[in-house]
């Protein structure tokens, strides 16, 4: 089962990471998976670098240390391979870099086979050498901290549109007793948040009063808004996506120390 890649991802991740101590269970399956490149070809990933895979329906999504990339794949028991829809941004990073994304863009190609040991996804060719071995990527919520680079509403045509959140700031920090707080353009605000598995429900919005001039508290209302309507989430790297319940992007973060 194949999708033509609809477009390429733009959300900027953050090239230095460090990967959360608390990996989480992963199962056997591909779906809904997010993951780390840990070892390409035999060799570590360069220092600095930071690339993704993403694994959705039969979507593939990530960052290969300079562009993101996106196109299909399939998965039946153990096989694994790409679609010829694989497409990536042009951005041009020092040479190094750009060899090693090559090399891996070259693995995904080559890949047929895949197999999940101990939170660690091997890639593996046609006889089974092992081509790309990466880690789960922690999907842990507590005691992390979000600022918003992209906040999506809806119009009355349910056309998906950016609002611009420039002089906002929004802010989201989670703690371990369930509770978010953090700016929503011009106010603080509280909440419950839930996570079970990667599907995530916020209630009980509140929230200080201030006004701040109609702008910025339309991007706040905007805010809030997208977070009373979150069903799920993920994070790939250093970014955090929410979406609604039909799949889209309600807003993106960047982690912030």
């Amino acid at each position: 089962m194949k999708t033509a890649f609809r477009s390429v991802l733009t959300i900027i991740i953050i090239a230095s990471f460090a990967l959360a101590a608390c990996q989480p269970k992963v199962s056997g399956s591909l779906e809904n998976t997010s993951w780390i490149l840990v070892e390409l070809y035999g060799q570590p990933v360069l220092p600095g670098t930071t690339i993704t895979l993403n694994l959705n329906g039969d979507t593939l999504t990530g960052n290969d240390g300079c562009n993101h990339y996106g196109g299909s794949y399939t998965s039946n028991g153990d096989s694994f391979s790409i679609g010829e829809d694989l497409m990536g941004t042009l951005m041009a990073c020092e040479e190094t870099i750009m060899t090693q994304a090559g090399d891996y863009t070259s693995a995904l190609r080559k890949a047929s086979q895949y197999s999940i040991t101990d939170n660690r996804l091997h890639l593996l060719d046609e006889n089974g050498n092992t081509l790309a071995i990466f880690e789960a990527q922690s999907q842990e919520l507590a005691d992390t901290s979000w600022l918003a680079s992209y906040v999506n509403t809806e119009s009355s045509e349910d056309i998906v549109s950016s609002s611009s959140i420039q002089a906002a700031q929004q802010t989201l920090s989670f703690d371990k007793a369930g509770k978010i707080s953090g700016i929503a353009g011009c106010n603080d605000y509280f909440a419950n948040y839930e996570v079970k598995d990667k599907d995530l429900s916020i209630s009980a919005i509140g929230s200080t009063k201030m006004f701040c001039g109609d702008g910025l508290m339309a991007e706040e209302s905007a805010f809030l808004a997208a977070l009373d309507k979150a069903a799920s989430y993920r994070i790939s790297s250093d970014t955090l996506q929410i979406f609604a319940a039909n799949g889209n992007t309600l807003i993106s973060f960047s982690r912030s120390e």
